[in-house]
């Protein structure tokens, strides 16, 4: 018999599914990729919202609206812009079947600038231009390198957020230099108080002055009382009391550069209906005898503005029209 011999083992080896196979696979990096997309996405889009205004934002978003008329044509030619007509009309797009086609927005419009006036009615620009000016939109998403004078349109401030912060400014100053008017006008006030409380002579006519605050300033009305008067009975001449109460007033409103207006009024008496002179031409006149007294106690004649006389129309005891109250003179310190 022959002689048998030994076969080599036979060894199999089976290759399950390792670590090291998984790490070569390639499947991470797809998803890797769509992550720093979508990272680069997002910054891109907060940058664009930092640096661009409400007014273009809204214009970046009308611009990408499938509805809204864009500037631009499509990418395929002819007068369509690559849209189709269905059965019904409606302009649809080129790949859909007659009997599904979807209604889309109506060919573009490319309107040059200055041509504003010809867009169809309740059409928007996607780009407003700045108002009454001939410069186009800035481009946001083109790039710095490829125009120049897009990228300086894109340094300059828009019109509207200027205008917005030159009237902020504006309206502070005005509160501030109202405030401050207030205060000058109410230390004033206490001057003009403090002055008659501080006069012995002029301490008895306290009730001859009557200081208040309306809107045009500061008024300053010197009445006559039962026992004090100003001028004599139908007489535009001032007397001595009535001049020391003048230059006191002058003195405090020396202190201050704003204009003044000087108003005469009588009371309901009046003159015979023959008379050629009435209560008009006297309240006229002792207004301008006022007026003469402030210019003589130190007040430049250029910050008197008006002198006018109101006759018996403006009581200032409405209770009686006789009231000697009535017959005074008003100064008023007017706001700049």
């Amino acid at each position: 018999m022959p002689r048998k011999t030994a076969l080599p083992p036979i060894i199999v080896k089976r290759h399950l599914g390792s670590h090291d196979e998984e790490e070569h696979n390639g499947t991470w990096k797809l998803a890797y990729a769509d992550f720093v997309t979508a990272m680069m996405t997002f910054f891109l889009v907060m940058w664009l919202m930092n640096i661009t205004t409400t007014e273009q934002r809204k214009g970046i978003a009308d611009y990408f609206n499938p509805v809204a008329v864009s500037q631009s044509n499509s990418g395929a030619d002819g007068m369509l812009a690559g849209r189709s007509v269905d059965k019904t009309g409606s302009l649809t797009t080129p790949n859909a079947a007659g009997d599904q086609a979807s209604p889309v927005a109506s060919p573009p419009v490319v309107a040059s600038v200055g041509d504003s006036d010809r867009q169809p009615a309740g059409r928007k620009d996607p780009m407003p231009h700045p108002p009454g000016g001939n410069v186009p939109p800035v481009d946001l998403l083109r790039p710095a390198t490829e125009s120049a004078p897009a990228a300086t349109a894109a340094q300059q401030p828009a019109p509207g957020v200027s205008a917005t912060r030159a009237e902020l400014e504006a309206l502070l100053d005005r509160q501030s230099s109202e405030l401050t008017e207030k205060v000058a006008l109410e230390t004033l006030e206490r001057d003009l108080r403090q002055r008659i409380a501080a006069s012995p002579d002029l301490n008895a006519l306290q009730g001859s002055l009557v200081i208040q605050q309306v809107p045009e300033g500061l008024r300053v009305q010197l009445t006559d009382q039962a026992r004090f008067s100003m001028f004599k009975v139908g007489s535009a001449q001032m007397n001595e009391p009535g001049r020391r109460l003048m230059r006191m007033v002058a003195s405090a409103l020396a202190s201050v550069p704003n204009p003044i207006g000087i108003t005469g009024h009588t009371d309901a008496l009046g003159y015979a209906p023959d008379a050629k002179y009435g209560n008009w031409e006297l309240s006229s006149d002792r207004a301008n005898a006022a007026r003469r007294e402030l210019i003589a106690s130190g007040i430049p004649g250029g910050r008197i503005v008006r002198v006018e006389g109101r006759a018996d129309l403006d009581h200032f005891g409405a209770s009686d029209p006789l009231d000697p109250s009535n017959r005074r003179i008003s100064i008023t310190l007017l706001r700049r």
